[in-house]
């Protein structure tokens, strides 16, 4: 008899502490809905998998081997190759650990993957429901395109990238040692080509599987107000030195993760033992936050399709709302919680560069102009926002010249 959901993460030795920390609060939040743990590690040490059995209280916990060697073998290469494969200079071979889910998929209906820089605020176990409506996978669709993840693919170019942070494997895929082996033929035949997110999508679109898209709620941001706007289940602190163990940012916004670190250490697992840094550059997120920005993304995003454009007003108003109505619940939660309070957008090292180039969008001086044109109504605003949309377009077409 199968088991119904699994569960599989993967980390290298010197970040076992990331993945004893993840199962106390897999455990934490849905331990009734996990049959089994897949872990993948290229050597953690048997006092910390004595702790990460104690810890799944009894639930069936696998550790399986998964080496860089172990990977490169697989790819026909050696060590000696290594230096010359960009893709580990810059991330490390787990990156594809979250393939040997297509192994266990014999014994377990569904199989969720979680990055291991994760946060779960709530159970997903929701998500094996994926299983019982025929989906093969689980995944967000990015933004970005193939052509852009994998340069030398030129069938499906233009087609866009699920992103693999969180990934739902469903025992409906006929044949998933197949599409192991696609996975490895592709990386063996093109090592310039070499983009886990990348060739998952190749493969998708070639076997034409039926792929869930999550859109925001499984890969929340770290900005905690945007990730009340999400309703996001996960918090996904991607990004080298913006992670919940070595950013101040990060740490102090979300600290249950640090709670749980600190029960992985009482345990007796192994710390952390990298640096930690101030990581003063959010003003990405919190520019994209702005009403202005959200106003005008909403009208640029509905102009182009001209039967959404009856819609317009409503889809305003919806957004205005909800932007009040997280305000509201942001100043009561710092009542509680009053490590969230941020300093003045200006303070941030990239403010003049990333935040600054924000405001200078389109979608942020769109939504700009409405707002003004809303306050001043009565004195000829939407006149005004007119006049701006017409000078606004003339520009951007001036730069497609």
């Amino acid at each position: 008899m199968k088991y119904e959901l699994g569960i599989l993460l993967a980390a290298t030795k010197n970040s076992s502490f990331t993945i004893g920390t993840l199962l106390i609060n897999i455990m934490d939040v849905m331990k009734q809905h996990v049959d089994v743990f897949y872990i993948l590690h290229d050597g953690f040490s048997l006092e910390d998998q004595n702790i990460m059995r104690k810890i799944a209280q009894g639930k069936n916990i696998h550790f399986i081997s998964f080496t860089q060697e172990e990977f490169l073998h697989s790819l026909g290469k050696n060590q000696k190759d290594a230096a010359n494969l960009f893709f580990l200079k810059r991330w490390t071979h787990m990156a594809f650990a979250r393939f040997e889910a297509f192994k266990f998929l014999h014994e377990c209906k569904s199989i969720i993957y979680l990055d291991f820089d994760v946060l779960l605020l709530k159970s997903i176990h929701e998500l094996k429901k994926l299983q019982n409506k025929k989906y093969h996978f689980g995944a967000r669709l990015g933004k970005t395109l193939l052509q852009t993840a994998l340069p030398l693919e030129k069938e499906y170019s233009k087609e866009r990238v699920y992103q693999t942070g969180i990934l739902v494997f469903t025992d409906h895929i006929s044949n998933p040692l197949q599409c192991y082996q696609f996975i490895y033929n592709q990386l063996s035949q093109h090592t310039k080509n070499w983009q886990d997110q990348g060739i998952f999508t190749l493969m998708v679109l070639k076997y034409h599987f039926k792929v869930k898209d999550f859109k925001d709620k499984y890969t929340g941001s770290t900005h905690y107000l945007t990730n009340l706007m999400q309703n996001a289940s996960i918090v996904h602190a991607c990004g080298t030195n913006s992670r919940f163990w070595n950013s101040k940012f990060c740490n102090q916004t979300w600290p249950k993760w640090q709670e749980y670190y600190e029960q992985w250490i009482n345990l007796g697992g192994s710390p952390y033992i990298g640096s930690f840094f101030k990581d003063n550059k959010q003003s990405i997120q919190r520019t994209k936050y702005h009403l202005s920005y959200k106003l005008g993304y909403a009208f640029i995003e509905c102009a182009k399709n001209k039967k959404r454009l009856p819609l317009l007003p409503f889809n305003l108003l919806k957004i205005y709302i909800q932007h009040k109505k997280l305000a509201r619940r942001f100043q009561k939660d710092l009542q509680t919680k009053p490590y969230l309070k941020l300093p003045p957008l200006q303070s941030y090292d990239d403010y003049h560069s990333e935040g600054v180039k924000v405001k200078n969008t389109y979608s942020y001086k769109i939504g700009q102009a409405l707002i003004y044109a809303q306050k001043n109504w009565h004195k000829g605003g939407y006149i005004h926002f007119i006049k701006e949309l017409k000078h606004l377009a003339n520009e951007y077409k001036n730069k497609l010249k």
